[in-house]
């Protein structure tokens, strides 16, 4: 994981958002944080 990517995940925990990203692989194996693909 790249630090912009923990940053963007840890961000997205600590505020209780979901990410939106073609990139789920990236984000997927953290536990809690919800990963939506837009363009399925």
């Amino acid at each position: 994981m790249t630090p912009g990517d923990a940053i963007i995940a840890a961000t997205a925990l600590a505020h209780g958002h979901e990410i939106y990203t073609r990139n789920i692989s990236d984000f997927n194996w953290i536990t809690g944080l919800k990963v939506i693909n837009p363009i399925p």
